[in-house]
Parts: structure tokens; sequence; C-alpha cells
């Protein structure tokens, strides 16, 4: 699933193992605007730059390969001018309205994740980067469900390769 960033949206069925650049290139024709990055397969699914859009292949172990989840293989653009740090408060306040509240790890560390992002995006307020780290590392390992435990995943992937528009709100 394509959508209206590319020039050709839509819903195309692909084997698996196909090149992402050809999903992207020949059956998308490309980007309308320019695009930074892609979340793929869901909100669980890594963000993944458009630097690696020639690494890899749309299978379960291309992606994890590289440190990101297939999932369901929906490709949602962010455009170039999208903060990505606004991404993550997005990402953080989905999860939180999302989660079951059945966990404490779920139920209050997306709650807090989308805290720490919308006061760093809205004050001058800076994350403590080994408190996030930590808060990321209690999903993964404390949440008893997929959904807490994936939510890390894109912002760990924001982090490790958006990491130069988002030192400003990190300490």
């Amino acid at each position: 699933s394509l959508d209206s960033f590319f020039n050709n949206p839509g819903i195309y069925e692909v084997e698996m193992g196909t090149p992402l650049s050809k999903v992207v290139n020949e059956l998308g024709g490309g980007f309308k605007s320019t695009v930074k990055a892609m979340q793929i397969g869901g909100p669980l699914g890594g963000l993944v730059p458009i630097s690696k859009i020639d690494d890899l292949t749309l299978d379960f172990e291309s992606f994890a390969s590289n440190g990101f989840l297939l999932g369901h293989a929906s490709i949602i653009c962010l455009p170039a001018d999208f903060s990505v740090l606004k991404f993550i408060e997005h990402l953080f306040d989905f999860a939180s309205y999302e989660s079951c509240g059945k966990c404490f790890p779920c139920r209050l560390g997306t709650k807090r994740g989308q805290e720490l992002a919308d006061k760093a995006l809205n004050s001058n307020y800076k994350i403590d980067m080994e408190l996030f780290t930590d808060l990321l590392s209690t999903l993964e390992q404390g949440s008893l469900c997929a959904h807490g435990g994936g939510i890390p995943l894109p912002v760990r992937n924001a982090l490790e390769y958006f990491e130069d528009e988002l030192k400003e709100y990190f300490n």
C-alpha cells in the first residue's frame, strides 16, 4: 500500500524478495515531493531512511538484518519538511491511546514518551538521552505484547538515522 506521496499511490501485490527500489520507483513512480523516510509496515514497522531504498528487498530477513520490521509492508512517507521529533511524538501518542492498558510499561511508557517529545517540541526542554533509552528498553522488555514492545523500533530507527536533526532536542 503506497500513500499519496507516491506518483502512483495504491495497493500493489508483489512477490516476497522484490527490491524495495522497484516498488518505490517503478510501481510507485517515485515521489511527488521530497521524502526523507518511509514508515514501512504500520506503526510498529521500521522508519526507513531514503538512503536505504537500494539496500532492502521486501522480505522479513532483509528488513530484520538491516534493523527494520517489514510488518504488512504498507508505506507511509515522511516528507522532508516534517519534523522527525513530531513523528516520534505522534507515534507515542497513537501508541498510548491504542494501548489496552493492561501492562504498566505500555500504558505509562507510551504516554511518557509522548509527553517528553511534546515538551521538547514546544519549549526549551532537552530530553535526557539516558532516560529516553531506558524508557525504550522498558517498553521492549516489559510490555506484555508486541504493541508496547514494538513501538521502540521506529523510534530507535529515527534516533539512528536522523541524529543530526534530533540532537537539538536531547542532552
